[in-house]
């Protein structure tokens, strides 16, 4: 999945990476990866530099039907992970010498196949009708 940057009140950028992985021999069972960089926008500013992975283990109930899953683990798996990256870095940074660090919420939404399907569809649509030779 591509990454996503968060602007951060003109203090720093985020930017997140996710990637799943699904078992071969159970479709329910997944491992995702969420690398997460925070950077301040004005190096000369105090600010904390951060660059973490969180890896989590997913299992997905059997009572969601089969051409949900991608959907599901590519909106819920990040969002949990990044949650967690939240609280951490609000927990370690609150204890340093600067201001602490508080991320904004983010949602992974955008990032599910079928929300790539319809951006896709919607692109090409739009590129058909710009190359449409126009009506005398």
């Amino acid at each position: 999945m591509e990454g996503t940057q968060v602007p951060l009140a003109g203090e720093a950028q985020v930017t997140t990476k996710v990637e799943a992985a699904q078992r071969a021999d159970n479709k329910r069972d997944w491992k995702v990866a969420l690398q997460l960089n925070c950077e301040p926008v004005d190096k000369n500013a105090g600010s904390y530099v951060v660059s973490m992975e969180l890896i989590g283990f997913f299992e997905v109930d059997n009572e969601l039907s089969e051409d949900r899953i991608g959907d599901v683990v590519a909106a819920n798996a990040p969002a949990i992970l990044y949650s967690a990256a939240r609280e951490l870095i609000l927990l370690i940074t609150g204890r340093g010498p600067f201001p602490p660090l508080a991320l904004p919420s983010a949602t992974f939404i955008d990032e599910t196949p079928s929300s790539k399907k319809r951006l896709a569809e919607a692109q090409k649509a739009m590129e058909a009708k710009v190359n449409q030779p126009a009506a005398k």
